[in-house]
């Protein structure tokens, strides 16, 4: 990220557009890199989200406090927007021929288009110009959705690719790979979950969250004040892994308790932290206030969750609903649950300030 920023000219980041396509290609030969980079990584406690463009700020001022990395890709539906084309050889290779002899095949060069599909990229660009300094200290990037084809790739104004190239692996589907395996979830959908043979809410609170600033401000103030943010995600990391016991304990539900009143008292001392800087003179003579959106964590059987993200892509937004999709891939096709619990942050849409 600090390379493509650094090396970004003046007269492009006048351009959003121009901002979104220069990423996108900067990405394309990297991304495979860069995910197996963060798979193995010693810490991968991030979020993972499937979201629409319009909810990007939102998401992104809202879930500081429990994720280290914030993965964001949109869904792969609107216009295909061509960002380059490269080559490769078929390898040629040899047959037997009719009589037995051996018939050499020749090397066939190929070119192949690639495009990244978005529903608007103007507005990509705006959110990357905006949250540079989140994507600069690692707190939050964004993964394009990549489509490729033999022909040139053609959008028209209602989305549809003429060309119908192939498709790559999604980000968005990559996403969910990443939130499967590690065990983080957010779920904006704003529905809480239900206790069930597969998912068990640990508990319920205010997360808070620096309201009233435009993302570029709100940017800048989190990566100033990362430490503040890192101490809290050290603590909660903790609890975590104290909830993987408490789950199977004997008594889980007052080994739950115990937890949940622990992340609730830390919770409580950032809110308190959040609102002496929301008050102070530069940031409030910003426009900043503090606003708090209600939360359920939640754990969720691993077989649960993936086999009902399984399902559709979106379900990492929340579109179709989270919580049902689970329980009735539990009720039909789930016949017994084992292995780690994962968990999921249920974050209401509205806030309050």
């Amino acid at each position: 990220m600090n390379e493509f920023f650094d090396s970004l000219p003046e007269r492009r980041r006048a351009a959003p557009s121009d901002v979104a396509h220069l990423y996108a290609r900067t990405l394309y030969p990297n991304y495979e890199r860069l995910l197996n980079a963060k798979a193995t990584a010693a810490c991968p406690y991030y979020v993972g989200l499937s979201s629409e463009l319009g909810s990007f700020t939102h998401v992104t001022k809202r879930i500081a406090l429990v994720a280290d990395t914030m993965l964001l890709s949109d869904h792969g539906i609107g216009s295909v927007h061509e960002i380059g084309q490269y080559s490769r050889d078929s390898g040629g290779g040899s047959v037997m021929g009719t009589y037995g002899e051996e018939e050499i095949l020749p090397s066939v060069t190929e070119t192949y288009h690639y495009g990244m599909v978005t529903s608007d990229l103007a507005q990509v660009g705006r959110w990357l110009l905006d949250a540079e300094p989140l994507l600069r200290s690692g707190l939050a990037w964004y993964l394009p959705v990549y489509t490729r084809g033999r022909s040139g790739l053609r959008h028209s104004d209602d989305g549809s690719n003429d060309s119908r190239p192939g498709p790559l692996p999604s980000f968005s589907d990559r996403s969910i790979d990443f939130v499967v395996s590690h065990g983080r979830a957010v779920d904006l959908a704003g529905t809480k979950p239900l206790a069930s043979r597969v998912v068990r809410p640990v508990l319920e609170i205010d997360l808070p969250f620096i309201d009233g600033l435009s993302l570029t401000d709100f940017a800048q103030v989190t990566r100033e004040e990362f430490d503040s943010y890192r101490l809290y995600r050290d603590f909660m990391r903790s609890r975590l892994l104290e909830l993987d016991d408490a789950l199977e304990a004997v008594d889980s539900q007052v080994a739950l308790e115990r937890i949940a009143l622990s992340i609730r008292d830390e919770v409580n001392a950032a809110t308190a932290q959040m609102s002496s800087a929301a008050r102070s003179r530069a940031l409030s003579s910003a426009g900043a206030v503090l606003g708090t959106t209600s939360a359920v964590l939640a754990a969720v059987r691993p077989e649960a969750l993936q086999g009902a993200l399984g399902v559709s892509s979106t379900l990492a937004a929340g579109a179709t609903g989270l919580w049902p999709t689970i329980q009735a891939f539990a009720d039909t096709r789930l016949k017994r649950t084992h292995g780690k619990w994962h968990y999921v942050w249920a974050l209401q849409k509205k806030a309050a300030r």
